[in-house]
C-alpha cells in the first residue's frame, strides 16, 4: 500500500486527506503530519477578541478529524523533507512516503527582528487569540499598535475597538501601514470604505510608516513618534514554516513553494495552500481558505490519477472573492464580482464560516456566541 504524507493539518491538508480517503477504492494509507495538537478556524480568531467568540469553538482535535476521516495523524514537528530519500525529517522520527503532500500553511512574519518577535503580539492560533484578550483585559495599555494594514491588521483593530467599547472604556487604536495607503489591492472605492469607518470608529492611521522599535511598553514608529504604555499587535506579513526554507525547490519572497499547473514541485510531490505559489494572473494566487480547500482536492484527485499513470488535470482557480469583516458590521468585499458593503458582508462572512466548521458541536458553539453577543448588544 503507498503511503501518503501530508504535512499540515489546516485547511489544505485536511482538505487533501479528506479527499483521498473519500475517493472509491482508495488503496493509500494517508498520514496527516502537524506539530499542533488541534485544527485552529482561522477566519474567526479575531472575533475571540472583540465578540467573545469561545475559542473551543474554533478548535477541533486532528485525532479526532483523523478518525473521522480515515487517515492517520501523527503530532510532530518538521524538520526537513529529503526528497531523493523520499522522507520527511521530525525531531521525534523520520517518516517515510510515496507521495508528498506540503499543506503547512504561514504564519506571522517578523523579517528577523527578534527583539519585535519577542514583545509583540500576534495572531496564528487561538492561543494566540487567548493571549491578546487576557493582555486587554488587564487594562494596563493605554494605546494599542496594531502594525499591519492588510486585512488582518484592520480586522483586529476594529475588534479591539469593539472590546473596549462593550466596557466602556476610551483607548487609542492605532494602524501603522509601511505602504502610503491601507488595503493596496483592494478597490478604490472599497478601500475608502474602510477608512471612513476606521475613522467612525476613532482609530488612527499612520501610513508610509512602520515599528522601529517595542521595548518596556513603548512603540516607536520610523518617524519618531512614541506611544508609552502602548501593546503592539504584528500583522504586518506573514511567511512560510521554517523547514520549508530547507526544502530543495524553488520558492517566491514568501517563502511559498512554486508549483506547476498541477500543483507539483518535485516528482509526487504536491505543495497546496499557503505554502504553495501558484502562478495566477501575473503574480501568485492570494492565500484564502477557498484557494486552500480546492488545491487540497485537486492534490487529491492528481495523486489518484498519478498513481494509476493517468494524465494529471489542471488546477484551475475559482474566485468567489473576499470579504474584509470589521466588528461594528460595517464590512466589505468582493463577491461574485460584486462590490459590496454593510451588513450583507459581515452576515456572508459568517454564514460561511459556520458552513466551513467541523461538525454540529464547533457550529452550535459559534452561532451561540455569535447569538448571545448580539442579544447583549442590543440590550
Amino acid at each position: 500500500m503507498k503511503r501518503i504524507v501530508i504535512i499540515g493539518g489546516g485547511f489544505a491538508g485536511l482538505s487533501t486527506a479528506f479527499h483521498l480517503c473519500r475517493q472509491q477504492g482508495h488503496c493509500f494509507r494517508v498520514s496527516v503530519v502537524d506539530k499542533k495538537e488541534y485544527f485552529n478556524f482561522l477566519p474567526a480568531l479575531p472575533d475571540i477578541i472583540g465578540r467573545d467568540i469561545a475559542p473551543e469553538a474554533l478548535e477541533y482535535p486532528l485525532a479526532a478529524a483523523a478518525e473521522r476521516g480515515g487517515f492517520d495523524f501523527t503530532r510532530a514537528e518538521v524538520d526537513s523533507v529529503d526528497l531523493k530519500g523520499k522522507k520527511i525529517i521530525c525531531r521525534e522520527k523520520d517518516m517515510a512516503y510515496d507521495y508528498l503532500v506540503i499543506g503547512s500553511g504561514s504564519e506571522t512574519n517578523f523579517y528577523g527582528n527578534k527583539q519585535i518577535e519577542t514583545d509583540a503580539f500576534r495572531l496564528d492560533n487561538t492561543q494566540d487569540s487567548r493571549a491578546i484578550t487576557a493582555a486587554l483585559e488587564q487594562d494596563k495599555y493605554e494605546s494599542f499598535v496594531i502594525c499591519g494594514g492588510g486585512y488582518t491588521g484592520v480586522e483586529i483593530a476594529t475588534q479591539v475597538r469593539m472590546f473596549f467599547a462593550r466596557r466602556r472604556r476610551k483607548k487609542r487604536i492605532v494602524i501603522v501601514e509601511r505602504s502610503p495607503f491601507l488595503l493596496g489591492a483592494v478597490p478604490e472605492r472599497l478601500r475608502g470604505y474602510v477608512l471612513d469607518n476606521l475613522k467612525r470608529l476613532n482609530i488612527d492611521i499612520f501610513s508610509g510608516n512602520s515599528v522601529a522599535a517595542a521595548l518596556d511598553g513603548a512603540i516607536t514608529l520610523e518617524d519618531g513618534t512614541v506611544f508609552k504604555k502602548a501593546m503592539l499587535i504584528w500583522c504586518a506579513g506573514v511567511k512560510t514554516a521554517s523547514f520549508i526554507e530547507r526544502v530543495d525547490a524553488e520558492k517566491d519572497r514568501q517563502g511559498r513553494i512554486k508549483v506547476d499547473a498541477f500543483l507539483r514541485f518535485s516528482e509526487n510531490c504536491f505543495a497546496v495552500g499557503d505554502a504553495a505559489a501558484f502562478s495566477y494572473k501575473q503574480g501568485a494566487l492570494r492565500m484564502a481558505v477557498q484557494f486552500a480547500l480546492a488545491q487540497g482536492k485537486a492534490a487529491a484527485i492528481n495523486i489518484r490519477r498519478l498513481h494509476d499513470k493517468k494524465a494529471l488535470q489542471r488546477y484551475v482557480p475559482y474566485d468567489r472573492g473576499y470579504i474584509i469583516p470589521m466588528a461594528n458590521n460595517r464590512s466589505c468585499g468582493v463577491a461574485l464580482g460584486l462590490e459590496i458593503s454593510g451588513r450583507i458582508p459581515t452576515l456572508l462572512h459568517y454564514a460561511m464560516c459556520v458552513y466551513l466548521m467541523f461538525g454540529w458541536e464547533q457550529q452550535r458553539a459559534m452561532l451561540g456566541s455569535l447569538l448571545f453577543h448580539r442579544r447583549r448588544r442590543d440590550a
